[in-house]
């Protein structure tokens, strides 16, 4: 974004962290992850699908300059030569300011850019926009972003964000499951099935029930459901259940039950055969929703 400033006032300083080499997506995460804590708050994320810019914004009533500048500058000057970072705040006289960061042989500048001229020692309402190459690569950041600052684990993908991803080293590829998987757990190497069903969105969900239902087809997260439901711990256990009616008025399948019979029927009037012994996972999944309390 360009806005009219006419005045440039800089100050130098040495930070206070120092920066491992990581990928781009990497360090932006960690970049997001790390005002949350510094500022003890979350942000708004925001993005307009198709587009190749994200904000994230904050609402703080004060910050001082120069230790914004030491704990974040590794960090925006690690991203911003390739995803462009633009730093926005309010000054106290509410004049709108734009900070900068610049690197040379270890040591830091700050750049002040406005329109009275006048140094501001603390600023408020900041706001950070990052500029990406594609809209795919803006809308693969946005979940990732969103995920991090509200502390969620895993992010499930679909398989059109692959490449991105692995260009980014954010995900083990495994063409056998339905969505890519990325953990934001640092400390573990490798998400855990249960992690990756809390990675799922309800409108995912509905879809692996889409694969099961109209394409006959059994997704391998329904072996994960039926693993978890002998441990009691499917996460977020009320969307599968919302997940399968909803797919079900979608297809048009109705569910009939007289006593201990019950039928499902096709949009066509056809019976749907399902045993309650059966070796399919998706089967086993759909009869502990439809007979919760049938062991």
């Amino acid at each position: 974004m360009q806005f009219h400033f006419d005045k440039t006032l800089k100050q130098k300083f040495k930070a206070m962290t120092q920066i491992a080499d990581e990928t781009l997506a990497w360090l932006t995460i960690c970049l997001a992850k790390s005002l949350k804590e510094w500022l003890g708050q979350s942000c708004r994320v925001s993005y307009q699908d198709g587009k190749t810019q994200l904000q994230l914004g904050y609402e703080v009533l004060s910050v001082p300059v120069l230790e914004f500048a030491q704990t974040f500058a590794p960090l925006v000057c690690k991203v911003d030569p390739i995803w462009p970072v633009q730093i926005f705040g309010m000054a106290e006289n509410r004049e709108l300011i734009e900070l900068s960061f610049s690197e040379m042989g270890g040591e830091y500048i700050v750049q002040q850019h406005n329109i009275s001229g006048i140094w501001c020692d603390n600023f408020q309402d900041i706001y950070l926009c990052i500029q990406f190459p594609d809209p795919l690569s803006a809308g693969c950041m946005y979940q990732l972003l969103c995920a991090a600052v509200h502390d969620e684990y895993v992010v499930a993908f679909d398989w059109r964000f692959a490449d991105f991803l692995n260009q980014q080293k954010l995900f083990m590829e495994d063409r056998t499951l339905s969505y890519c998987y990325v953990s934001l757990d640092t400390d573990s190497a490798q998400e855990s099935p249960v992690d990756c069903l809390s990675g799922l969105q309800l409108q995912q969900k509905e879809s692996l029930w889409h694969l099961f239902l109209e394409k006959h087809l059994v997704p391998p997260e329904f072996e994960w459901i039926r693993d978890a439901l002998l441990q009691d711990g499917v996460p977020n256990w009320i969307e599968w259940h919302l997940a399968l009616y909803h797919t079900l008025e979608q297809l048009g399948i109705r569910f009939l039950c007289n006593g201990s019979q019950f039928e499902l029927m096709d949009s066509a009037g056809k019976r749907l055969y399902f045993s309650v012994d059966h070796t399919n996972a998706a089967e086993h999944v759909l009869m502990k929703i439809l007979f919760p309390l049938n062991q």
